[in-house]
């Protein structure tokens, strides 16, 4: 894999990125990019004859990063418990 500076690859073309790029950005390894084409949860493009290469827009990255977004939900009020009078109602006397 080559080496390139930290700007990159903002400096070459900040619309289309590489599974490398995309890895990059990321912090992942080149394979989890591959898996996340590969399985159909990075949208993407293929340029080029036989298979082309792969290259992935800013916003097919950003849509990718809000499929995987977990956490920091309000509960539903639906299924949070119901407060009752007494918190200990276990503790009471017989």
């Amino acid at each position: 894999m080559p080496h390139h500076p930290p700007e990159w690859p903002a400096k070459n073309n900040p619309e289309m990125m590489t599974v490398e790029d995309v890895a990059r950005r990321l912090n992942v390894s080149d394979s989890f990019v591959y898996g996340a084409v590969s399985d159909g949860r990075l949208k993407h493009h293929r340029l080029g004859k036989g298979q082309g290469g792969i290259r992935v827009s800013e916003e097919q990255l950003a849509a990718f990063l809000r499929l995987t977004e977990r956490g920091g939900e309000e509960p539903d009020s639906k299924l949070a418990p119901k407060p009752s009078g007494n918190q200990f109602s276990f503790l009471k006397p017989p």
